[in-house]
């Protein structure tokens, strides 16, 4: 007779109850370093033992034989566990509230690599995935941690799992006072070399020493994704020259970037080539997606054109995303839009205020009929204030003008065979909704060239109590039997520059 001892396995306790089907007492294989993978090491689980009757031992009485025979439980493949974690984690574009708000699930990530070393280097891949450096006191020890796993620690590092990094600069009590990113740029520059994207914020490169300027521009060059908002520039030619070294970004956006002075040359012959330190150089050849608002957005897109007319196929922009549009921009814009041609797939403009008075002659610089193979269009900001009460002495009040009629305007240079459409409207009340130009607008979206829509979003940006869906729902009826009409009252959360 023999008494047989079954233990529970280890780690058990650290389980997370809203995860008790993926964290069952599993037997893994004891192999870290595996010359099959490096990168993700043969730690293969198995499938879970079952639950033990008493949770210390239970006796078993054996006339037979006096070895055990152990269970032989079939492997579960690794990229099976690693797609269980991935339920847990972000999207792979989030936003910042998917990432840092208290409903995201980092904490059961965080439970989930204390289970074992196989479940610790898996949820690393989403743990560290998005790292936002905000102040100085997590920037400082963000570069403490780094110094200690390349200097002290003899586990793995994280850092080739950062993959999303933000930087934002700490403002301090005075602007040159000494900075946290301006000492610690270097460091970081060193550390993450396997960065997808970058995003910089409240950065002025006037106050950056020439080392950070220097790891900034050499350690992140090989990013394929760049936003600079709220940053600050001496000259033009300074901030076309930092998106200049970035030679493989395929994702740039520039908001609220502000140059002090402006600089740019009127001969675009200057845009030549890298040789010489005075010449601008040329922009990302491998620019597909950009994005900008009140960022000197004539100048990068004469930049760009100039480059794109002497270098013909070395930047097809696909994606383009423009705020705050005003006279200014708009001859500019048309021009590029019109270079752009058949390349570009998808536009979003977004107009301020100044659209109500000035917007038919921004609409007048602007042809979409260039654009002959867009896919989706999204217009944001069109405001429609309140019409000046009526003159209680006129018994026979004339009609109001229809207003954004700019819009219609817009719209009705549209040859390409657009799939998805979206309007942001700001209402003042009720009645400014009323008095938007949906006859023409109607009369637009019926035409032949608006037959492929698949999808109408109209956002409508103000508090209702049904009565504003309803009169979009009744103005744009056509669209609506159709079944492809969306009207959303509420606030408009969608953001124009975004990668």
């Amino acid at each position: 007779m023999t008494i047989t001892l079954i233990t529970t396995v280890p780690g058990l306790h650290l389980q997370s109850p809203s995860l008790s089907i993926i964290t069952s007492p599993t037997t893994l294989v004891r192999s870290w370093n595996s010359p099959q993978s490096p990168a993700f090491p043969d730690l293969s689980p198995t499938l879970p033992l079952p639950t033990p009757v008493s949770s210390t031992f239970q006796h078993g009485v054996s006339t037979k034989s006096t070895k055990s025979t152990s269970r032989v439980t079939p492997r579960i493949p690794p990229e099976l566990f690693l797609d269980i974690i991935s339920f847990l984690a972000v999207p792979d574009t989030p936003t910042i509230t998917d990432i840092y708000d208290q409903q995201s699930n980092l904490a059961e990530i965080c439970n989930c690599s204390l289970v074992s070393r196989f479940w610790l280097y898996a949820a690393r891949d989403h743990l560290w995935r998005y790292v936002r450096l905000g102040g100085g006191r997590r920037g400082n020890d963000f570069l403490e941690l780094l110094q200690h796993y390349k200097h002290e620690s003899t586990l793995p590092s994280f850092v080739p799992h950062v993959k999303h990094l933000f930087i934002r600069e700490s403002r301090g009590s005075l602007s040159w006072d000494p900075k946290w990113l301006n000492a610690g740029l270097p460091t970081l520059a060193d550390s993450l070399v396997n960065l997808h994207s970058l995003e910089a914020e409240r950065i002025t490169w006037e106050y950056l020493s020439s080392k950070s300027r220097d790891a900034f521009m050499k350690g992140f060059k090989g990013v394929r994704k760049l936003a600079l908002r709220v940053c600050e520039f001496k000259t033009t030619q300074d901030m076309i020259r930092v998106i200049g070294e970035f030679e493989n970004v395929e994702a740039l956006a520039l908001d609220r970037v502000r140059c002090v002075w402006d600089d740019m040359p009127a001969d675009s012959e200057v845009f030549v080539s890298r040789t010489d330190n005075r010449a601008i150089p040329k922009p990302p050849r491998k620019l597909r997606e950009l994005a900008m608002r009140g960022a000197h957005t004539r100048h990068v897109l004469k930049w760009i054109r100039a480059a794109m007319k002497h270098d013909e196929g070395r930047v097809t922009v696909q994606v383009l995303r423009l705020g705050a549009l005003g006279v200014k921009s708009a001859p500019a814009v048309g021009n590029f839009l019109k270079m752009l041609g058949a390349s570009l797939k998808e536009l979003h403009l977004g107009f301020d205020a100044a659209f109500i008075g000035d917007g038919d002659e921004i609409v007048s610089h602007i042809n979409l009929s260039h654009n002959n193979v867009l896919k989706e269009m999204h217009v944001y900001g069109l405001i429609i204030p309140s019409l000046p009460p009526p003159d209680a002495s006129d018994l026979d009040p004339p009609p109001s003008p229809p207003q954004l009629t700019p819009l219609t305007t817009l719209l009705d240079g549209v040859r390409a065979p657009l799939r998805a459409l979206s309007l942001a409207l700001h209402p003042a009340d009720l009645h400014a909704l009323s008095s938007m130009d949906f006859e023409g607008l109607a009369h637009v979206l019926d035409g032949r060239s608006w037959t492929t829509l698949e999808d109408v979003q109209v956002v409508v940006a103000n508090e209702d109590d049904g009565r504003m869906g309803r009169i979009v729902n009744q103005r744009l009826d056509r669209l609506f039997k159709r079944g492809v009409l969306r009207v959303d009252v509420g606030f408009d959360d969608r953001e124009i520059v975004m990668i």
